[in-house]
């Protein structure tokens, strides 16, 4: 019979060694990276609004999913809740925006903060010259937000109140706002268009030429169509990037007592020179 020769086994002891060492090193690395407290939900809500703060024109559903990488399962329901709570809105087109949510519930952002720090002084000498109140105001979510109001001096006073949100067309500040844009820019912006409760039906062509109005003039200047016997006058206001930023307003009352002032015409004057002096403490040269 042949003699058989024994093969030595080999040590399992270093190959089991080595892997246990590569399966402890994975959770090591990994827990340099990984916070120690994670809330996956919270974090894809966060994602979103972070995302869409820098997309000027909305995201789709299926954009936003690609953008975050993304599917359209892992992020619809958040993108639904968070239009059910008011942080998000969709356009004609389905795509979403971001709300004044923000701003809303923390009034102390600092853009904003920027914008009203250097505009309230203005408008609270032109309350003091005009003897009427003046607001200020911003584009937001296809409506006009009113981010800032300071009240005629004396007794009896008329404006509109700092949150309030009114229409983009029967409006001062809306037909300022529209009325400084490039073609493109208008369109994006009509197409966002919110029609508010109460709000009448304006024809496209109606609107435009009221807006058209307010761009050859440089200032708007019409009476109400919420109240008789008001007559809006708008001046924009331009940031340090050359753009229309806001729309300083002022509600004009006539009044018959002695606490009359200034014609409309002075008025107006008050309110351009205003809105010069705000855009220049924006950093906008020439403030215009």
């Amino acid at each position: 019979m042949k003699p058989t020769t024994a093969v030595p086994k080999k040590s399992a002891k270093p190959a089991a060694q080595k892997a246990a060492a590569q399966k402890a090193a994975v959770p090591l690395a990994a827990s340099a990276k990984r916070p120690q407290y994670a809330a996956p939900a919270l974090e894809k809500g966060i994602d979103i609004l972070e995302l869409l703060t820098d997309a000027e024109h909305g995201l789709g559903m299926a954009e936003i999913a690609q953008k975050l990488h993304r599917s359209v399962g892992e992020i619809f329901r958040m993108v639904v809740t968070l239009q059910r709570r008011n942080w998000l809105y969709a356009d004609r087109a389905d795509c979403y925006h971001l709300t004044t949510r923000m701003f809303e519930l923390a009034h102390r952002n600092r853009p904003i903060r920027t914008l009203v720090e250097a505009a309230l002084p203005s408008m609270q000498l032109v309350a003091k010259q005009a003897l009427q109140s003046c607001h200020l105001a911003v584009f937001e979510a296809g409506r006009i937000l009113v981010i800032a109001q300071v009240q005629a001096p004396g007794p009896l006073s008329f404006g509109v109140r700092t949150g309030s949100v009114v229409g983009m067309f029967n409006t001062a500040s809306g037909q300022v706002m529209l009325a400084f844009r490039s073609p493109q820019e208008r369109e994006r912006l009509l197409e966002q268009n919110a029609i508010l409760t109460g709000e009448p039906g304006v024809l496209r062509g109606e609107a435009l030429a009221g807006v058209d109005k307010v761009a050859a003039d440089g200032f708007a200047c019409s009476p109400s169509q919420q109240l008789r016997g008001v007559t809006n006058l708008g001046c924009p206001v331009w940031g340090s990037d050359g753009q229309v930023v806001a729309a300083v307003v002022i509600p004009f009352v006539e009044r018959l007592d002695v606490y009359r002032g200034p014609t409309l015409e002075e008025t107006l004057l008050i309110l351009k020179n205003a809105a010069v002096d705000i855009s220049k403490a924006l950093g906008q040269p020439g403030g215009s």
